[in-house]
């Protein structure tokens, strides 16, 4: 550590430990107190490379039971809905179904929606899942749960499961950028950390190396804040990516779920009530900044520690909420 930085350090522990007033900077004077001479390795990560340079990588595996409902009784449930073709609501709908046609093969033989019901079999049958996706998404909201069933159309492997810590809401450094990925029965989380400010265009490469053309994104308000973020800064540094695949925005399908079981639809609202998670020394998400800023200036990796876990935390969370979903579907 630099003697400034010491110096800095030194004086933020001083003045922080003699005034336990906010339970937040308190928390951070300790972790400061605990973590005092460690070094960015003790957080047990590793220095990876690149497209744009080096940055530092954390991982974790854990155990998971995840479930998704299988794409075989996804195509026999939408093969059923017949609001997915053009011009039909629901009393039309109903009025078909009375006439006897069930399922969109019957209704191959209706003289006015017969053509529909062709051209709508072929895509379901032979389409890829995003073409599926997109084909649900123009018919319904994109919170409906019509199309959180669509998710079955890909493999839990092919989830990215995202959420990102930055210094503020636009036009700022992402920190800390955290994915995950499933397999067999466990999630792998990477997350990839911001130790220098020149080394975001750094962070952002590892993120995205790992998006391929049958990626699909879960996240927690990631349709409004987490990806156009990420897009906002790929710009910023003139780095090339597709991020555009299938997005399964957790917050907005939560509400359709919840919203009248629950206090609200906040990530740690639903850990509480639906996982028994309680979480321990986190940090406010409107504090990360503040915490980050800590470890910029003196150089202790302390608050540095529940911004990475409350990242991690979310991640898994995710995945546990997905599951969730598709076993009430």
């Amino acid at each position: 550590m630099s003697s400034d930085k010491y110096n800095k350090h030194e004086k933020y522990l001083k003045d922080s430990l003699s005034t336990y007033t906010d339970p937040v900077e308190r928390l951070k004077a300790k972790l400061m107190e605990e973590n005092e001479n460690k070094t960015i390795e003790d957080l047990g990560g590793e220095e990876i490379e690149t497209d744009h340079g080096k940055t530092f990588q954390i991982t974790n595996r854990e155990k998971i039971k995840f479930n998704l409902k299988s794409s075989k009784k996804v195509k026999k449930s939408i093969n059923c809905d017949f609001k997915l073709l053009p011009g039909v609501g629901d009393s039309t709908e109903f009025k078909l179904k009375t006439d006897g046609f069930k399922t969109m093969k019957d209704l191959t033989q209706h003289p006015r929606f017969g053509p529909k019901a062709e051209i709508f079999l072929e895509k379901v049958n032979n389409g890829l899942a995003c073409d599926i996706i997109d084909l649900v998404k123009n018919r319904y909201p994109a919170s409906h749960k019509r199309v959180l069933e669509c998710a079955g159309f890909k493999e839990p492997e092919h989830f990215i499961f995202l959420d990102i810590e930055t210094m503020g809401l636009s036009n700022v450094p992402v920190i800390l950028m955290g994915e995950a990925t499933l397999q067999d029965d466990e999630i792998e989380v990477k997350q990839y950390l911001l130790c220098d400010y020149g080394e975001e265009p750094a962070v952002l490469s590892a993120f995205t190396s790992h998006v391929n053309e049958d990626t699909a994104f879960v996240s927690f308000n990631g349709a409004s804040f987490d990806l156009p973020f990420i897009k906002n800064r790929l710009r910023f540094f003139s780095i090339k990516n597709d991020l555009n695949r299938p997005h399964f925005d957790l917050l907005h399908f939560s509400r359709r779920f919840w919203k009248d079981d629950l206090p609200n639809c906040q990530l740690t609202t639903i850990e509480e009530h639906l996982f028994d998670i309680e979480r321990i020394d986190d940090v406010p998400s409107s504090d990360i900044p503040d915490y980050y800023k800590t470890y910029h200036q003196t150089g202790n990796i302390g608050p540095l520690v529940p911004i990475i876990e409350h990242n991690r935390m979310d991640i898994v969370t995710l995945a546990l909420i997905m599951s969730r979903m598709h076993e009430d579907l």
